[in-house]
């Protein structure tokens, strides 16, 4: 019988870090973007090392090897992969009629792509010698990657960048503030006339009533004129733009913030699942996969309603090669090499694989939001079949 007050407290846990996840997703995309525009880079760039980073996913990898649970560890990895893609890319392309990508996510969806079926092919020769060959090789690779995008965006900042406007701002409520100045001017010549029009109106008053010269002495004037306005213009308080410095630093906190909320969530999601008596395999490919990789879905529904596709491909793209890299290699060399290959199933592998042939493909001929709805759907039938393959709970 699962225990009521650990169920409950780990539903609220989750929750709670649900709020915060929202908070550093939010957070993240604004100032991804900004950062971009302002080292004239892609976002897809800058996404790739930021958000496109799984150090949640490390984490729990890490623990559950500490556990001597390569299987929760391998199920985490795979199912996250799988999540990402088809459940957290494919809500980005709900919110997009069309979403159409540049040079870089072209580039790196092949990449993914390519390291996928490494990896996969690694994974199914695995054994207690080549592992260690496997998880070095990976590392390697992950350095490479990570050397590659950092020399693109070190290119990238030596081009002049582009003009930055107000958008830079961390508030958007300030545009109307450029045609302010006009405004004004047009003001100060409306109260000239207006001046002039009351003159003549007083002047008419006066003869109508006979009080012409007890109002005003002397003759009466051709026009009433009045000491025109300066013409200096009057500037509201416009907000300078914030600082590169300010940027970055909101961006890291919108980071931290998704890596906590998505410690708790991972953390609270698999007592819920040990708790419920689901074997380690199913817990991570379904549960702990879900919760791991919710930070990449806020992401990605945020960047398709802000029309950014390339932080949408930086979010799946990045996170799968941070997976079958840097985690995949720690996976094979401080995992047990028979656990591993009893831990996954050819069904598990061939969608795995095939998820990253469905986003190359998207990516070179561009997003429609059908494709969105036929991978959701997918996602759901793979959760569907791993629930259904009723696997037993693996003893201690």
């Amino acid at each position: 019988m699962p225990s009521v007050d650990s169920l409950l407290f780990n539903l609220s846990s989750f929750i709670a870090g649900l709020f915060l996840l929202e908070y550093g997703a939010d957070k993240f995309i604004d100032h991804t973007a900004i950062v971009a525009k302002r080292l004239n880079v892609s976002p897809t760039l800058v996404g790739l090392l930021t958000c496109g980073a799984e150090w949640e996913e490390l984490v729990v990898i890490s623990v559950a090897l500490s556990q001597k649970n390569s299987n929760l560890a391998l199920g985490n990895l795979v199912g996250s992969s799988i999540a990402n893609i088809l459940a957290s890319f494919s809500l980005g392309l709900l919110f997009m009629n069309k979403a159409e990508f540049d040079r870089s996510s072209k580039i790196y969806t092949a990449v993914l792509l390519a390291l996928t079926s490494i990896y996969l092919i690694l994974l199914t020769t695995l054994n207690s010698t080549l592992k260690w060959v496997a998880g070095s090789f990976l590392i390697v690779a992950f350095v490479v990657y990570v050397g590659s995008v950092c020399s693109l965006i070190y290119r990238g900042t030596l081009t002049a960048p582009e003009d930055d406007s107000d958008s830079d701002s961390d508030s958007d409520g300030n545009e109307g503030d450029s045609d302010s100045d006009d405004e004004d001017e047009s003001a100060s010549e409306g109260d000239d006339r207006n001046g002039e029009e009351q003159g003549r109106g007083r002047w008419s008053k006066a003869e109508g009533n006979g009080h012409q010269l007890s109002l005003l002495s002397g003759p009466r004037p051709s026009k009433v004129t009045r000491p025109k306005k300066s013409k200096l213009r009057v500037v509201k308080n416009i907000p300078r733009p914030k600082s590169m410095r300010y940027h970055l630093f909101r961006l890291g906190m919108g980071l931290a913030a998704l890596l906590v909320s998505s410690y708790i969530i991972a953390h609270s999601a698999s007592t819920i699942g040990h708790e419920l008596a689901l074997s380690s395999t199913v817990v991570g490919t379904t549960i702990l996969s879900l919760a791991t990789t919710l930070p990449e879905k806020f992401v990605a529904i945020l960047g398709g309603v802000r029309h950014q596709p390339g932080i949408m491909v930086a979010n799946t793209v990045g996170s799968n090669i941070f997976l079958v890299t840097l985690c995949g290699g720690v996976l094979f060399l401080w995992g047990d090499a028979s656990q591993l290959q009893l831990g996954f199933t050819m069904f598990e592998a061939l969608v795995m694989w095939l998820s990253a042939v469905v986003i190359f493909i998207i990516v070179l001929v561009g997003g429609r939001r059908w494709m969105g709805c036929v991978m959701l759907c997918g996602y759901v039938a793979f959760l569907v079949v791993e629930i259904m393959n009723g696997r037993e709970l693996d003893d201690d």
